[in-house]
């Protein structure tokens, strides 16, 4: 249960009644300036808008951002660690240098972008705008690589979150999830691609005096520069700046997003805001829960073409045998997103994905390297349990925060620090260990199980919080000072968690 349209709240008593005109399709809801009235008309010609301006050019952009950020495990396949005579676990080591950023500035990152201080468009084309990628095409040691993965990490940490922040901004909780699931489907289309641009571009070696590999850095590196450029004219403002809709639009978005937040919404920070972000439970399970995922994730497009190719097959047919594995994974994350966003429900479908995740990985496990079509279907139920878990817990995370700093604050948490499941993978797929990589799967199958037990332990937290309000256990906080309850944001005893 979430607080809906369904609840009025009378001002300056923070108490609800509950109407609902299912007659007429008017229903009510919370509003700072007064009562809301709900015109679904409107709403959905508002809807439409959002969903033509804001989705495809941050797709199009995270599509390019993740194929520069993964690339590598392509180019490692066509020569580039013999080439820059890497050894050992160098490999591993460009891996993870990249994530030491990304985990200690995608928080910060956020709270920037929530201040406001440029334009989300500048914000979120700028931090692709480097020439880190193409850098990694035409340097000549190890230590080139390291240094354009580390200024990478530094300039991309914030770009997902911010995103992430940017549509939370537009849409309603229950709408939220389908939108920020058709978002993250572009990294299951920038895996796809990247595997058949790979397998094209390989076959420039040689032009130029360069490598196949390096090709690949360096026109993947152009395209992120020139779809940079081209972000900064397309991504649209905040609701309240937004040049996009007409001013009775405007009007109506901001009041529905008023009322669908709830009673309490803080849009600053102050020591009561930041004191329930650093306490708050929902935030270090959703957490904990995302780094098992990005474990699995990263596991997947750092290493996958050198799974494939310890299969037996060649580095040309690893790269093309990639695509199948984010295609079917790309639909299953749409259809759980989907599902998840019409039920308003989250935690069933985790289990789902999770379930699916522990059979990939015990497969990986278990069964002999010679059994190639057991260990292929393998890869495909990790890939598609990490892919179908990430954005349902970002989105779950989003939703069941009240107020945009919050929500600011907890999407940077969880992406930032879940980031830390890059180190992981980074570091337990050894390479003196290949084709079989036991550290590694069953690193991946322990993580995959501590992610299920965090779900499951915030689901029943979610659910005794709600009987606790539903039962008026909470009504006493109604009495504290109106400055105070304006604060609780989800906290506030008028809020309904999403299960």
């Amino acid at each position: 249960m979430a607080f809906d349209e369904k609840h009025i709240s009378r001002p300056g008593t923070g108490r609800f009644d509950v109407s609902n005109n299912d007659n007429n399709n008017t229903a009510h809801a919370a509003d700072i300036e007064g009562e809301f009235i709900t015109d679904p008309d409107l709403e959905r010609r508002i809807t439409r808008k959002c969903d033509l301006k804001i989705l495809p050019p941050l797709m199009i952009l995270f599509m390019v951002t993740f194929i520069d950020r993964t690339n590598i495990a392509n180019a490692k396949i066509e020569g580039m660690t013999t080439e820059l005579k890497m050894k050992n676990n160098d490999y591993n080591m460009s891996l993870w240098i990249l994530n030491i950023p990304y985990i200690c500035l995608a928080l910060p990152s956020n709270i920037l972008m929530k201040k406001g201080f440029v334009r989300p468009a500048v914000y979120l084309s700028g931090q692709m705008f480097s020439l880190c990628t193409i850098g990694l095409g035409v340097t000549k040691s190890f230590k080139g690589v390291l240094v354009c993965r580390f200024l990478m990490g530094c300039f991309e940490a914030g770009f997902v979150p911010g995103c992430a922040y940017l549509i939370s901004r537009y849409y309603k909780r229950r709408e939220f999830t389908v939108r920020y699931a058709f978002f993250f489907s572009a990294s299951a289309l920038a895996g796809a691609f990247g595997g058949l641009l790979a397998f094209a571009i390989r076959n420039m070696k040689g032009v130029g005096g360069y490598a196949g590999w390096r090709w690949i850095f360096i026109i993947e590196g152009l395209m992120t520069v020139v779809t940079a450029l081209i972000g900064i004219f397309c991504i649209p403002d905040y609701p309240d700046k937004s040049t996009f809709l007409k001013p009775e639009e405007k009007g109506y978005l901001l009041k529905m997003l008023r009322a669908d937040a709830g009673p309490s919404r803080p849009n600053h920070y102050n020591f009561i805001v930041v004191k329930e972000c650093l306490l708050d439970p929902k935030i270090w399970l959703g957490t904990i829960s995302y780094f098992g995922a990005d474990t699995a994730a990263s596991s997947i497009v750092s290493f996958q073409p050198t799974i494939l190719k310890g299969l037996g097959y060649s580095s040309a047919q690893a790269q093309v045998h990639t695509i199948p594995v984010y295609i079917v994974a790309l639909i299953l994350l749409n259809i759980t997103s989907y599902l998840s966003g019409r039920l308003r429900h989250r935690y069933s479908f985790l289990v789902f994905a999770a379930i699916l995740g522990i059979i990939g990985w015990s497969i990986e496990l278990a069964v002999p390297i010679t059994s190639i079509g057991a260990r292929y279907f393998g890869i495909f139920a990790i890939t598609a349990c990490a892919l179908m878990q990430m954005p349902i817990l970002v989105v779950w995370i989003s939703n069941n925060m009240g107020g945009n700093a919050k929500a600011a604050f907890a999407i940077g948490f969880m992406i930032g620090f879940g980031n830390c499941g890059n180190l992981v993978s980074s570091n337990v797929f050894i390479t003196n260990q290949s084709p079989t990589f036991r550290t590694g799967f069953g690193t991946g199958l322990a993580l995959t199980v501590v992610g299920l037990l965090s779900n499951t332990a915030m689901e029943i937290w979610l659910w005794v919080k709600n009987r606790r309000r539903d039962a008026g256990r909470e009504d006493a906080k109604l009495d504290s000072d109106r400055g105070i309850l304006g604060d609780l944001g989800d906290d506030h005893p008028g809020f309904r968690y999403i299960l």
